[in-house]
């Protein structure tokens, strides 16, 4: 841009970026309703949305034939959390410390990232209306999470080094 010299040109910014945040999980069955919410996440949030949200759910898709696959981010992993799913959810898949994050989520969250920068929204409200649309798209949930026993099978060959997937 060609400016007069004693002219400053200085581009506006916005200093706090409203964001939300995304609680989701997803089964063979389909995507459970998001839970979506602008507070930054503690165990205690947390729980009260594995309360509100996960066991309503995985009830309703499974009744009482699923397991639980969590990453072991430090909210997942609080004394207060472990207790409260020990007692509500039996069957958990353990997920070591110091193993490769492959949890399918991620996937679908980079997938979902990905098709909503396309859509462009421009507002709070925007973001939500397409990040719900874009939530129940199934064309992307089935790969994904027929794509783990191979994923796994690499890890096993691997010796539990990262891999490519």
């Amino acid at each position: 841009m060609w400016t007069k010299s004693n002219k400053k040109r200085i581009a506006p910014t916005t200093k706090h970026v409203p964001k939300i945040h995304v609680w989701a999980a997803f089964s063979s069955m389909g995507t459970f309703p998001l839970c979506v919410f602008t507070n930054n996440v503690n165990s205690g949030m947390f729980l009260d949305i594995m309360e509100g949200y996960l066991i309503t759910q995985a009830q309703v898709y499974h009744e009482s034939h699923w397991r639980l696959v969590m990453d072991n981010d430090p909210k997942h992993a609080s004394k207060k959390v472990c207790t409260w799913l020990a007692q509500n959810v039996p069957n958990q898949i353990p997920w070591p410390s110091p193993s490769p994050d492959l949890n399918p989520i991620k996937n679908l969250f980079a997938w979902v990232k990905g098709e909503i920068l396309k859509l462009g929204p421009r507002t709070i409200p925007e973001l939500k209306l397409n990040l719900e649309a874009e939530s129940y798209s199934t064309r992307f949930l089935k790969p994904c999470w027929e794509s783990m026993p191979r994923i796994c099978q690499l890890l096993v060959e691997g010796n539990g080094y990262p891999i490519n997937y």
